[in-house]
């Protein structure tokens, strides 16, 4: 008998994780800004944060392998119990595997929280990340080497101190001045903030999903699913990152207010929870429009 609902629950708990650091990470990435702005090194900020991101991205090439893995075990325990027990009908058609989809449908799903997860814990840490990361680059410009600047987050040496590391949530009084404050910028842009952002955090999932649908075309759908990566990404370079990018110019040349790039970056990290969120309806959806995808592709193929 197949026991197709036993799977490896510490691999998902693995991917969960690496799903909520990846997402605390592109929650924090425009703070970096704030903090570029305050210590006066706007393209050391960037240049650093590289770094940080760097991490986030091998963290993504785990996250799908990872994944995809745990949900071709399931499917294809399935598929072999379904053939022994019920020869006669096709095995995607019978009830093992119809068991086996929910029992995907609720890991992707439960992956998707943990995106939720990092986005509200990056949006916490933003304060602490402001004010550390000013200090990460204070020390840069005096090291002049990120291979002696990595050893200061942990010892001092030399003649160096160790970089201080802050921790500070925010304070009810900021947040409810960022919240009331009237926004100077349209806010257009935070509403293709979180709708890209829910594209971008469900499309490898969704893929994934559409492969357990129909196997047969597991490979297809697993990369087409990259196409709504790219178009998240396309929304949020067209229609996000310049509106950033011009109100960071002017904080920095002292032409607007900090306090209105502090309160695009509290709704940006905002529209990013929002966007995790939303990306629990948008799965289901994506999925099919993947397959629908994938199948044409395949038969243009043929």
């Amino acid at each position: 008998m197949f026991d197709v609902s036993a799977f490896t629950i510490d691999r998902v708990f693995v991917v969960l994780l690496l799903t909520a650091f990846i997402s605390m990470i592109n929650t924090l990435i425009r703070s970096s800004r704030l903090a570029g702005v305050r210590a006066g090194r706007l393209a050391t900020a960037i240049s650093l944060f590289g770094i940080i991101f760097l991490a986030a991205s091998f963290a993504n090439t785990l996250q799908a392998p990872l994944l995809a893995s745990t949900m071709e075990r399931q499917t294809n325990l399935a598929i072999e119990g379904s053939l022994l027990l019920e020869p006669d009908q096709p095995a995607t058609d019978s009830e093992i595997y119809q068991e086996a989809l929910k029992t995907v449908n609720r890991q992707l799903r439960t992956v998707l929280c943990g995106a939720t997860a990092g986005a509200l814990i990056g949006m916490a840490l933003i304060p602490s990340f402001v004010s550390t990361f000013v200090n990460i680059i204070n020390a840069f410009s005096r090291v002049g080497s990120v291979f002696k600047l990595l050893p200061l987050l942990f010892f001092p040496y030399g003649n160096m101190e160790r970089i201080k590391i802050v921790l500070r949530l925010p304070s009810r009084k900021t947040v409810g001045e960022l919240i009331s404050r009237p926004m100077v910028t349209p806010k257009a842009f935070l509403y293709w903030s979180a709708l890209s952002y829910s594209i971008w955090t469900v499309n490898v999932l969704a893929g994934l999903y559409a492969a357990a649908l129909f196997p047969e075309y597991r490979g297809v759908a697993a990369t087409t699913a990259a196409i709504f990566g790219n178009l998240a990404i396309t929304l949020n370079v067209l229609l996000v990152d310049p509106i950033m990018a011009k109100v960071t110019d002017g904080v920095a040349a002292g032409l607007q207010d900090e306090l209105e790039l502090k309160q695009i970056i509290f709704f940006l990290a905002l529209a990013n929870v929002l966007g995790t969120i939303l990306s629990q309806a948008l799965f289901s959806p994506t999925a099919q429009l993947v397959l629908k995808l994938a199948v044409f592709i395949k038969n243009i193929g043929m």
